[in-house]
């Protein structure tokens, strides 16, 4: 028997068929997750540390990496807010303490030699602590630039890892 051009293609398409049928069971076995390469930036790995992570972070990892950075910028955030929080109550404490002492010292002051100048010496220094007109507006746009630009820097950093988490949601 003599194989003619139909025989030839129907024992490629045959062979072709078990030989693309072999490939798909072996890739099946495979975990690809742990074959695609994730790209994460270097502030990122190094705010996460991921100690048991080492070389590059497969897209397996990058869910834990990801959630190592959300739990880091958070517990951070919330420890930055107790320290400014701390400091103004520590400011208003000492402001509140120095402004007694100044007005108990201000009734008593002429009896002491020197007393009138030493209080006007201190109402000059006072004055260069006090608030100066729109301080308060300004502090508050530094305070918003400075949250501002947080945001985008992580948004900036952590995008490449939000890509990654939506095309994991979206297979």
């Amino acid at each position: 028997m003599t194989p003619t051009n139909t025989n030839i293609a129907a024992y490629t398409v045959i062979c072709i068929s078990i030989l693309l049928g072999g490939f798909i069971m072996a890739a099946q076995g495979c975990d690809l997750q742990s074959m695609v390469k994730v790209d994460v930036p270097a502030p990122v790995l190094e705010a996460v540390s991921p100690e048991d992570l080492e070389g590059d972070i497969t897209l397996a990892e990058a869910q834990r990496v990801w959630e190592d950075w959300v739990n880091y910028v958070e517990s951070n955030t919330e420890r930055l807010r107790k320290s400014i929080d701390d400091a103004n109550d520590r400011y208003y404490a000492l402001a509140s303490i120095i402004n007694t002492g100044v007005s108990i010292l201000g009734d008593h002051a002429g009896a002491f030699p020197f007393g009138a100048i030493a209080m006007s010496g201190l109402g000059v220094l006072t004055g260069l602590f006090l608030k100066r007109p729109g301080e308060d507006k300004r502090v508050q746009l530094e305070k918003e630039a400075s949250y501002n630009a947080g945001i985008a820097k992580g948004a900036e950093v952590g995008k490449p890892l939000l890509e990654v988490n939506k095309t994991e949601i979206d297979a």
